[in-house]
């Protein structure tokens, strides 16, 4: 059921008519993203209700009492990733678009921190903190994320957080709209000497702000939160000149050579194993900013999807190389302190048996690789048919797990990839670091199918189920997740079907969730239902 005219009436007054939509067109844009057909089944999934611009955390407030009063889901919307950040689980939801809340609010060279809102992007953080001599680490998805969202409300683990740790660790504060619309300050937030930690006495409320893999907007908006921000010894991203060809495209513009006081080399080995060995010892020796396994993306791009997959077609890669080679950042204060450590990655390099290939070194791929590793900059993203499917490891794999998993869930794939290309693994494999490499490491594939083929939906399908299956082949290999928990828990049910698994892990999110929202208005599709729906035993056994 929508909105009644007094309900509108209502929320209207709250931000003004200007800033609240129930037009179609515009309902519709919020419900067309990549992903849905394999999720739904459909183009399109459930559109909102109505889309809200709220411009201050007083609006917000109002918003969240009046959804309690009148029974109306809220979920807020950042910036967004896939299906997870528009889906709504009742046709009586509202996204509360966050666009408005777009200011850095501080950053305090003295603290290394910054205060941001929801839609500050990484990119403006970071070149505003570039610019001071800080940085901020690269996100996984990407520069245009939100801050806000990468650190507080989903999983984000980076290729950079052997330097900057994961966004997840780096809250130093935030101000929390509960799903009452009551607000939390965790830390030392809007206290005397400013957001410098994120805890105060007593335990820790971090946990409950991100659980395993952060609520998805599942229980409240995050207004404001403060950043951890790390020492940065090159210019400001816009500082730096990127060139281009006379006629070549915008995403061919790259740095001409890496800046002073940072060092690439891209280490080639024998077998994934003694590449994962050699980013180890890398790691717990704390001497790179950076280790990227399996993870080649250089910058080298067409000007669009259609250029650049006939691009792939004439000279496909060789996925079995670029899945033994590993890019490897570091930087110094000093000349002779990037020399040693510089020596120090390539004594790693040795002992593993690895290599440098002149092709994979020149001056112009290592600009590149710096470029698009550190910054995210310049480089679009290829859909070769249209769609693709991440499936992760998850966040707390040991390194000899990740070796053991790879070859499992390959083995999964194989069959479809035989089948005329029904599905096909992009770009192979890639590996994050958890911490120093020492507790661990994160993987993925990612997997290309086609949303229009019913034959390759289908075997999206079966494939997903064969690895997800908390029965199957990778039940060893942990917690199961998309993407670090991007699932719609009503379609997906992943809680569901491993937190028997894990001493009823779902329970206790559930308790978590109900106690901070007990009139069950904050959406809760991508993080966990308040209840599970009632199904035959059958049914319930077969997916659970």
């Amino acid at each position: 059921m929508a909105l009644s005219e007094e309900e509108h009436k209502v929320l209207e007054g709250i931000v003004g008519p200007q800033y609240i939509t129930r037009d179609p067109i515009i309902m519709e844009s919020y419900c067309q993203v990549w992903g849905n057909k394999l999720e739904f089944g459909d183009k399109w999934h459930r559109p909102p209700a109505a889309v809200l611009l709220p411009g201050n955390v007083e609006e917000i407030q109002a918003i969240v009492k009046f959804c309690n009063q009148a029974g109306i889901l809220f979920k807020p919307f950042a910036r967004g990733f896939e299906y997870v950040a528009t889906y709504l689980a009742s046709s009586r939801g509202i996204l509360l678009e966050l666009k408005r809340l777009n200011r850095i609010l501080e950053i305090d060279p003295k603290n290394q921190h910054a205060v941001v809102e929801p839609f500050v992007p990484v990119y403006q953080l970071q070149d505003a903190a570039g610019k001071l001599g800080f940085y901020v680490g690269k996100p996984g998805v990407g520069y245009s994320a939100s801050c806000v969202s990468l650190a507080c409300c989903h999983q984000e683990m980076t290729i950079s957080q052997l330097y900057t740790s994961g966004y997840g660790r780096n809250v130093l504060g935030c101000e929390w709209v509960l799903p009452t619309g009551d607000i939390l300050n965790l830390g030392t937030a809007n206290r005397k000497g400013g957001w410098f930690t994120g805890d105060g006495p007593g335990f820790s409320l971090r946990g409950i702000l991100r659980g395993r893999a952060g609520a998805n907007g599942g229980h409240g908006i995050i207004t404001k939160c403060s950043v951890k921000l790390y020492p940065w010894y090159a210019k400001a991203p816009s500082e730096c000149e990127l060139k281009r060809e006379p006629g070549q495209a915008l995403s061919a513009a790259q740095l001409e050579k890496v800046p002073d006081n940072y060092w690439v080399d891209v280490l080639t080995f024998p077998d994934t194993e003694r590449m994962l060995q050699a980013a180890r010892d890398i790691g717990q020796a704390e001497i790179a900013c950076l280790v990227a396994p399996a993870y080649m993306n250089t910058g080298f791009h067409e000007e669009g999807n259609d250029e650049q997959w006939a691009k792939l077609k004439e000279s496909p890669p060789d996925l079995g190389k670029f899945a033994r080679m590993m890019p490897v950042i570091v930087n110094g204060h000093s000349s002779r302190e990037l020399e040693y450590r510089r020596k120090a990655v390539r004594a790693a390099m040795e002992k593993w048996g690895g290599w440098l290939e002149p092709e994979w070194n020149t001056e112009k791929v290592k600009a590149q690789i710096f470029q698009y590793q550190m910054w995210s900059t310049g480089v679009p993203g290829l859909r070769a048919t249209g769609d693709f499917m991440l499936s992760t490891q998850g966040a707390d794999g040991s390194v000899e797990m990740q070796l053991a998993y790879r070859p499992v869930e390959f083995q999964a794939l194989q069959p479809f990839a035989a089948a005329g290309n029904v599905l096909h693994p992009n770009m192979g494999m890639s590996y994050r670091p958890m911490e120093h490499f020492s507790l661990g490491c994160s993987g993925g594939i990612a997997t290309d199918f086609d949303p229009w083929d019913p034959a390759s939906l289908a075997a999206g399908k079966e494939y997903l189920e064969i690895v997800y299956d908390p029965h199957g082949p990778c039940r060893r290999f942990g917690y199961a997740n998309r993407g670090a928990m991007m699932q719609v828990e009503d379609v997906n049910h992943i809680h569901e079907r491993w937190g028997p698994i894990y001493d009823r892990a779902d329970r206790w999110l559930q308790k978590v969730r109900n106690m901070l929202d007990p009139n069950r208005v904050a959406d809760w599709s991508a993080y966990i239902p308040p209840e599970y729906q009632e199904r035959p035993d059958e049914e319930r056994h077969a997916c659970c």
